[in-house]
Parts: structure tokens; sequence; C-alpha cells
């Protein structure tokens, strides 16, 4: 009768509660008794009279004792450790019709906590040598908290073990990626922030190593900056500027500010507060942001704004931050007088000054002769060779580049025109080769020149307009006119005092 009344009003909600507590929990002693006697989950004292148990109390409306008597079906698969048995009971009860969401939250915990319990994270499963077995379970309770919002942590847990199997057991990041990628941990409002930052950073470490770049990056976007500055998330803003560095590592040759942006994320790496007792670290970030400051387009504002900042000098543009931007974000690191004070000492300490003394050749407007005292020690940072040694190679042509790029800067900043085999000589290039970086930096730098083939020569000077020739001219014999006058004053002043 209970049965039908529910089929016929088609909600266990509007019928009326009958407590079903005693009758719960006789049938799970029994049930216990049975199968201490049997050792068998085929016996039908055990789950047969558990399941028809549930379903008496779900039909009452009594979801107390449902609970009691699912989770307990569940608990017992778990200690016989019949993994397929579980499967199929997380499945039967979690669809069974009108199930509450207290009782679905519960088997599935409890389930995961099996999963959890067995080592299967330690790398120590004891569902079994077969992966397949540990595969199907873990997939199981992810399509069964899929669309239930008050399962979302479970879900997040059951897909980050699934990525871990199947990246650890199969070697496949690929699929651990697309696992992990189903689950919008931003959105689960069941998880802390450092859970859902640490979820984003684990979704991002995969893609980077499937190779899905564009994906990466746009998952990082997830984490806001700001965010990172908390106290107790620092070691995880560590880990997110560590994979911020191997993507613009990855799209180095696609993208012109990623030595820049390179130097960004190790100067926040360096100043990180849970990194000040490690001196190493420390070192190696702080060299990492002067070298890639060293290899970026100093015909950025920023570039060259941070690089003085970095070296303490008063050359930059007022103020006490530090900006940090690119082509893709613009975000600023406050950094007081004593901050940098305290920068600039440390980066004369690193290997005996050697990054300092190179930073300070490209802050300053005079020619860089190659190779450079300290080139080649630098040019051995671990920080190059991160990423390989083809990456190394190319790190190691764009520093020349760099070096040529500065000079001819230079170069311009002090010679109205110049013959090309005098540029070529000072470039230490070819002169086919000079005429090469000079076209690349007018066309991408916005340097201005002018280069006369059959005479040879290199015009910087860009000439000026008539009407900005004139207007030049009469401001200077406006002037002129002022200092006659102011010297006409003064004259007659002299002679007056004097006549007095």
């Amino acid at each position: 009768m209970e049965e039908a009344a529910a089929k016929a009003t088609g909600s266990s909600s509007i019928l009326e509660k009958v407590d079903r507590s005693a009758f719960a929990e006789q049938t799970i002693a029994d049930a216990k008794k049975a199968l201490e006697a049997s050792q068998s989950l085929d016996d039908p004292r055990v789950l047969e009279a558990l399941l028809a148990a549930e379903k008496k109390c779900r039909l009452s409306n009594d979801p107390v004792s449902t609970k009691a008597v699912a989770t307990t079906i569940v608990g017992m698969c778990r200690a016989q450790k019949d993994w397929p048995r579980l499967e199929s009971m997380l499945t039967v009860l979690a669809k069974r019709r009108s199930q509450s969401k207290t009782v679905i939250a519960a088997i599935l915990a409890e389930g995961l906590a099996a999963v959890e319990e067995s080592g299967h994270v330690a790398g120590t499963s004891e569902l079994g040598d077969a992966v397949e077995t540990r595969e199907t379970l873990l997939a199981t309770l992810l399509a069964l908290t899929e669309g239930r919002m008050y399962c979302e942590l479970e879900r997040a847990k059951a897909a980050r073990m699934l990525a871990t199997l199947k990246e650890r057991d199969r070697s496949d990041a690929s699929a651990a990626s697309d696992v992990l990628q189903l689950v919008n941990a931003e959105t689960y409002g069941s998880l802390s922030k450092r859970e859902k930052v640490d979820f984003v950073l684990e979704q991002v470490r995969l893609l980077l190593a499937k190779q899905d770049l564009v994906r990466a990056y746009i998952v990082s976007k997830k984490i806001q900056r700001k965010t990172l500055h908390e106290d107790d998330l620092q070691d995880l803003k560590t880990r997110f500027y560590n994979l911020m560095i191997d993507y613009h590592a990855a799209v180095a040759d696609d993208d012109a500010s990623a030595p820049f942006e390179l130097a960004q994320h190790y100067w926040n790496i360096y100043d990180t507060p849970c990194n000040r007792d490690d001196a190493a670290s420390r070192s190696d970030a702080l060299a990492g942001a002067a070298l890639f400051l060293m290899l970026s387009d100093f015909a950025e504002p920023e570039a060259s704004d941070m690089t003085h900042r970095l070296l303490g000098s008063s050359s930059s543009s007022g103020g006490s931050t530090l900006v940090a931007g690119g082509s893709s974000t613009t975000t600023t690191v406050g950094v007081v007088a004593s901050t940098s004070s305290r920068t600039r000492d440390d980066l004369s300490k690193i290997e005996g000054g050697i990054f300092k003394r190179s930073l300070e050749l490209f802050a300053r407007d005079e020619l860089i002769h190659e190779p450079t005292a300290d080139q080649a020690a630098i040019l051995r940072h671990a920080s190059l060779s991160r990423h390989g040694p083809e990456r190394l190679h190319k790190w190691t042509a764009l520093f020349h580049t760099r070096v040529v790029q500065h000079n001819i800067r230079v170069i311009a900043k002090y010679y109205k025109q110049i013959t090309m085999p005098r540029l070529a000589e000072l470039l230490q290039l070819a002169p086919d080769d000079a005429e090469r970086q000079v076209s690349h930096m007018v066309s991408e730098s916005g340097l201005y020149c002018k280069i006369d083939r059959p005479a040879g020569i290199a015009r910087f000077a860009k000439p000026k307009p008539p009407e900005e020739i004139l207007s030049d001219w009469a401001a200077d014999i406006n002037k002129m006119l002022n200092l006659v006058e102011m010297t006409c004053h003064l004259i007659n002043k002299e002679n007056m005092i004097h006549k007095v």
C-alpha cells in the first residue's frame, strides 16, 4: 500500500513520515550476524534483506533510517573488498526512485572513502592488480556525482584520483587532463579557496603536459593574481608562477613578450614571503628575473622601467611600484624603497654580482661589446637550461640579438647619420646582418632609420617638416631677443649703480 501510494503521488516528500529506526536497527544487526556466520554477501539474509529494508524505509519517508541501511550496504561491500559489487550497489542505491539527497551524498562519500582508504593515492591500492577495476569504480563515482550540487566535493576528489590513476598507471597525461576538465572546481561552493586554487593548478599542469597551451592559458585565468597574495596561499603562488614559467617558455617562439613575462614570474617567486627563508630559491628566482629582463625587448617601456627599478636606479619615473605587465595582462607589484634596496643588495651578492653588472650594461647608454666579461657565466644559469638544450640554444641566440638591438639604440641616440661599414663595425656584425637588424627594429620596435644603399649611409635623424622647422626657428629667435633684453637691463642697472 505504501509503495502504491508513493507511485501515485510521484514523490515521497508529501507522504507522512513513518519512523522505521527500530526496524532498520534490527535488520542491520541481523544482517551483520548473518554475514559473520556465512562470510558471504550472497547470503539472502545480508544484502537482499538490507535492500528490502532500504526500500521500506525510503517509501516510509524516513531518510535517517534509509541512510543507515544504505551506508551499511556500502560498508559491507567495502569491508569484504568486493569492489564490483560495491560499484553495483552504489549505482543501484543512487538511482533508486525518490532517493533522498542525504542518502546519495552519504553512500557516495562512503564509496570515495573506500578508494581513499585502499591507498589508491599513495600507489599501494588494495583494489587488485587490474587497473580497470580501480578505473571503473572511480568512473562510476564520477558519473553518479554529475549534476548533483550536493556532491561537489566528492566529484572533485573522484576526478582528481581518477586523473592521478590515468597519469601514474596508464602514463596517459592526455586522458588525465580530460578527466579534470570535466570538473569546474572554481564554481563549487563546497570547496575552500585553497582547494579550488589547487585543483585549477593541477588542471593547468596536466594541460601543459598535454601540450594544450591555449587551454592551459585560459584555465590559468581562472585564478585571480590578487588571490595568490593571501598569506595561506603562498606555496600555491610559487606553484602557479612555476607553471606560468613553463607556459611562457613553451610559447616563446610565437610570443615576443614571453621573456618579459618570464622575468615577472621569476620576480613574483622571489617576492613570495614563504621563500624568504630559502636563500637558494630566492637567489635563483632573482637571477632568473634579471636574466630574462636582459632578454626582453627594451623598446617596451615596462621592461626598461622594471630594469631601472630592479637596479634601484633613479632614472625611472616616479612612484614606488614595479610595473609588471605584458601583451596579455598588466599587473602591478608594490615595491617600497626598502624593498628596492634589499633587492639591489641581493642581486649584487648572486655569484659575485655578475647578474647585476650585466643588467647595468643594458641600463646604460653605452655600447656592449660581446662577449662580455660575465656572458658565459650568466648563460649557464639553470633558468635558461630548465626547458632543454634546444630552448637554451634559442635563449643564447636571443641574448646576442638583444645586445645588438641595445647597441643600435645607443648608436641612434648619438649619431644622426653613420656609414654602413662603420655601423657594422660598431655592432660587430657583417654589413648585411647589420642592415637586417636595423630593418627589423624599424618595423618592430619603432626605430627611425633611412638607409641610402648607393651612398652606404644610415640616417637616424628624422627630418622635420617645414612647419616644425619654422616653429623651432621662431622659438630660438624669441629666446635670443629675451636674452638681449635681459642683458640690456643688467647693463643699465650697473650703469645706474656706478653713477650713484
